[in-house]
């Protein structure tokens, strides 16, 4: 179990509140059903902090299961935001600042799976996911799972396994290793909504993809779309070259990639 002690005293620069749970449905649920609350009832809020032990219904992107059990971090932050022209950046935002926490806790060779899901060596330590309500006020929340000292089974998701932080670092203090995860990422992110540009610049140049790789991507709808990688735009979209010319995908995910692709 994380030092809850310890984690509260380390975040409190970042978030005016801290909640922790042995277990919930998911962070990401509790951080919308939240929301919605503070935009009904029009309640202030202060940027919080959700943070689980173990989720039983951990989701990633298109609804997938995420694989919730003890020896992962599942957390959310929830802000109010004050310019809603972040809200198309919030994804690179978020991806690189994990990406820059992994790094601060020792991973190297760490790089982003378009949009925001974090490999290392082909395999996936960490993803995010986010959400946004224009109510009748702007907020936004990011939800974060990073495989501590268990590695789950993705073996649902064609070509893609999983790693741990006690796979790539071996063993070690994973309250330590959890508290700098969060207090890095909340310190980077929190900056990057006010300057975003050498975040966003951060985000781009650790995307694992080369142009010209050949990919298959999957929408949210289930479409699937090959083609060849064409870089991304100044949006984050993807930009692939198909038979029916050069596409510009708003999200995704990337299901098969090139094997002769030389990975970090």
């Amino acid at each position: 179990m994380i030092d809850r002690d310890l984690l509260i005293s380390a975040v409190g620069a970042w978030v005016g509140n801290c909640l922790i749970f042995d277990q919930l449905d998911s962070t990401h649920f509790f951080a919308r059903r939240l929301m919605e609350q503070v935009d009904t009832e029009d309640i202030p809020i202060s940027p919080t902090l959700i943070l689980a032990e173990s989720q039983s219904g951990g989701i990633g992107r298109a609804q997938r299961t995420w694989s919730s059990e003890s020896g992962g971090l599942y957390f959310n932050v929830v802000w109010s935001l004050a310019d809603p022209s972040c809200i198309a950046q919030l994804p690179m935002l978020a991806a690189a600042t994990i990406h820059q926490a992994v790094t601060a806790v020792g991973v190297k060779d760490a790089a982003v799976k378009w949009p925001n899901d974090i490999l290392v060596h082909g395999r996936k330590l960490g993803g995010v996911l986010i959400h946004a309500l224009h109510g009748a006020r702007l907020l936004g929340t990011v939800g974060v799972g990073i495989n501590i000292t268990e590695t789950p089974d993705l073996s649902d998701i064609p070509g893609l396994a999983a790693t741990s932080l006690a796979d790539i670092l071996g063993p070690g203090d994973a309250d330590e290793r959890s508290t700098t995860l969060i207090t890095t990422f909340l310190e980077r992110f929190t900056k990057s909504l006010h300057n975003p540009e050498p975040t966003v610049e951060h985000w781009k140049a650790h995307l694992i993809h080369t142009e010209g790789e050949t990919i298959s991507l999957t929408t949210s709808s289930g479409q699937s779309i090959s083609g060849t990688y064409s870089g991304v735009n100044s949006a984050g979209h993807l930009m692939m070259q198909t038979s029916d010319g050069l596409k510009t995908l708003t999200g995704g995910d990337i299901v098969e990639e090139d094997e002769n692709r030389e990975t970090r």
